[in-house]
């Protein structure tokens, strides 16, 4: 089992398979583009582990991780809620065009 963490790609290298992604603290990472069978796009959630994105998530499930998340911490999991509330603000701002700031 490894631990990847939710990041939101924000431009693509598609010739070098490189992307620039924001784990939510507004600081650009490279990341490998790992997945063959979908295309990443700007504003797509992904999941990354080790510096290469490994899989592409909708806005649903990233939602149903939320929820799930929030019946194991209740209340405690405030931080844990923003975090996840502002990575779907800047895919959706991403996905619109906007510069994500």
């Amino acid at each position: 089992m490894c631990w990847g963490s939710l990041a939101v790609v924000v431009d693509v290298n598609e010739e070098s398979m490189l992307a620039k992604v924001d784990f939510g603290d507004g600081i650009l990472r490279d990341a490998i583009v790992g997945i063959g069978e979908e295309r990443v796009s700007r504003g797509d959630i992904v999941l990354v582990h080790a510096g290469v994105i490994i899989s592409k998530l909708s806005s649903e499930r990233v939602m149903e991780q939320l929820r799930f998340l929030q019946d194991i911490f209740g209340g405690e999991g405030g931080e844990l809620y923003r975090f996840y509330t502002n990575l779907l603000s800047l895919a959706e701002s991403l996905k619109r065009g906007g510069s994500g700031g």
